[in-house]
């Protein structure tokens, strides 16, 4: 039912199993059937009923091994609620499941909280490490995460394909990123598992001129919305992919509007002014959107994605800067940046103090002024600035003779 997108029919077969007495086995059976359904409630962004499922676990049996997975749900709950630290301490205490065969499945939820929080605090290190336990997992059958037989509302394999394109670049993540949409099956798996990973991967085939496999995408979101309108999770899923496809500012907002999580408000709210800044040059408009990205990414524990935005907000400030205060070039080989970082060098800033009242980073303007010395011939700042005098004198000779 579940794979097939009868999300109501799956969650109420979940919660009969929650409530339901092992015959043959022991309470430990209906408190791990209830932690699977708030796995699943989890995944749907049902935060309260998620938690509800989780305290009725606890209460069903007082055991290590059950409170080590309760531990590892609970982690779950607090990463989607941005709770990042509290999600990684959970996790630590839920993974010792790991010592018992019974329960060894189980973490593989701990290895993709641990994934998530690594990528978003953007270490890349142990992004990496836990990418390769997940793998793991699969290769030694503790495939809670991608087996259809255990778990199957919470595939890891969308958090692969972000790690991969984080470590190696967009253009890596292509042919895994087609993978996972190429079917409506697989399309609708991905959504049912992460609502959120579904606008990342249409990005990325975006990007590599993939409109085929992306609509294929959208078409499947949407009819899973519509099959599902209880569920705000996959109809605001469904709405952002619109939106990245039709390239409509107003669809994104509707999607940054619903009733979801930190991150998919902040993932929005970034493809909001990414749009206003392509398409219309509404940079004050699209520097608000950023903003409002910046707080609910960090809202979400997530500076890796804070800073991305930082970085795409100076830019904005930068180009907004150059036209109320950069003079235009008046040497042709440079461009308006290089003739203002140029000027400022030449006079005697620093790279940092040139950072600064440019809103540049440090390393940009290193960029820049390795450029300037390739187009002027200066081997220094010193001869850089001994040469700009005449330089910009005699550029402004040549102008005043065309009057």
């Amino acid at each position: 039912m579940w794979l097939e997108g009868d999300v109501a029919a799956a969650v109420s077969l979940a919660e009969a199993a929650a409530v339901t007495r092992c015959r043959q086995g022991s309470a430990h059976c209906t408190a791990l059937a209830s932690l699977q359904l708030a796995l699943l409630l989890t995944n749907l962004r049902r935060i309260d009923e998620a938690r509800h499922a989780v305290c009725r676990a606890a209460s069903i049996a007082d055991d290590p091994a059950i409170n080590a997975v309760t531990s590892l749900v609970r982690a779950k709950i607090a990463l989607c609620e941005g709770r990042i630290d509290e999600a990684a301490d959970l996790c630590d205490a839920g993974m010792v499941v790991t010592s018992d065969p019974r329960l060894a499945s189980w973490a593989s939820v701990g290895n993709m909280v641990r994934a998530v929080i690594a990528m978003r605090r953007g270490e890349l290190a142990a992004m990496i490490h836990h990418a390769n336990q997940l793998k793991e997992d699969v290769l030694f059958g503790r495939d809670v995460l991608f087996g259809r037989k255990t778990f199957p509302w919470d595939s890891p394999a969308w958090l692969v394909v972000q790690i991969i394109e984080a470590e190696k670049g967009w253009e890596v993540a292509v042919p895994l990123a087609r993978g996972l949409l190429e079917s409506d099956s697989s399309s609708r798996g991905l959504l049912l598992a992460e609502p959120t990973a579904g606008s990342f991967l249409v990005r990325i085939l975006l990007r590599a001129d993939d409109r085929e496999t992306a609509e294929r995408s959208r078409r499947c979101a949407v009819t899973l919305a519509a099959e599902n309108p209880e569920i705000p999770a996959i109809a605001a899923a469904a709405l952002h992919l619109e939106a990245l496809l039709d390239r409509d500012v107003s669809l994104l907002q509707q999607a940054a509007a619903a009733d979801c999580d930190a991150w998919t408000r902040a993932s929005a709210n970034e493809d909001i002014g990414d749009l206003l800044s392509e398409e219309s040059g509404e940079f004050q408009v699209a520097c608000a959107h950023y903003e409002t990205a910046m707080r609910s990414y960090a809202d979400a524990g997530s500076p890796r994605d804070s800073s991305r935005v930082r970085s795409k907000l100076r830019r904005h400030d930068t180009s907004m800067a150059a036209k109320r205060f950069w003079p235009r070039s008046r040497i042709p080989v440079l461009t308006d940046t290089e003739y203002a970082v140029a000027e400022l060098v030449a006079g005697g800033l620093t790279n940092a103090e040139v950072a600064g009242k440019m809103f540049l980073s440090r390393h940009t303007v290193a960029f820049h002024l390795r450029k300037i010395f390739q187009k002027l011939g200066a081997k220094s700042r010193i001869e850089l600035a001994v040469m700009w005098k005449q330089l910009v004198g005699r550029e402004s000779l040549d102008v005043a003779g065309q009057y």
